[in-house]
């Protein structure tokens, strides 16, 4: 019988398979590109995603992150303001990135007990309230930005992937 962390950590595994399904032929070029001029490039996508991933290992009560680059939190913000595509850097490494904190996510969730993902966040969000909510969320948060990398492929005249 597959238990609660079971699940999750299938589901993230899952989200990270759609996500490197979708961006690894991509070229740092194409990573820039964006497909209206306020959408989201891939690059901000998946920097976003390593910030999102690197909040659930802190709310598992991760304390040893991987590290990021120098100014990495400010460049993927979602603040108002942000860079724009050409103020990335070096988006090559970005998968490589997520996946360090996507894995480690994946391998604390799996190692987390029930008590420790039913403890409610701190500031509770809308969506989810607890713990192991917000890494469940995280699978479907990877989901939602990898679907968007299909209109950023679709843009660049790449044909589907799935």
């Amino acid at each position: 019988m597959a238990t609660a962390t079971d699940v999750i950590a299938h589901s993230l595994t899952l989200s990270a398979a759609m996500l490197h399904r979708y961006a690894d032929d991509l070229t740092p070029q194409e990573m820039l590109h964006r497909p209206t001029p306020k959408a989201n490039c891939a690059a901000w996508t998946i920097g976003h995603l390593v910030l999102t991933e690197r909040n659930l290992l802190k709310r598992l009560g991760v304390t040893d992150l991987p590290a990021l680059p120098d100014g990495f939190q400010k460049r993927f913000s979602r603040d108002e303001g942000c860079p724009q595509a050409s103020e990335f850097g070096d988006v090559s490494r970005l998968m490589a990135l997520f996946d360090q904190h996507h894995n480690r996510a994946i391998d604390t969730v799996r190692a987390a007990t029930p008590q420790q993902l039913d403890q409610p966040l701190d500031k509770p969000h809308p969506m989810f309230k607890s713990v192991g909510e917000f890494a469940n969320f995280a699978a479907a948060h990877a989901v939602m930005h990898a679907g968007q990398l299909t209109i950023i492929r679709r843009s660049l005249g790449r044909p589907p992937v799935v």
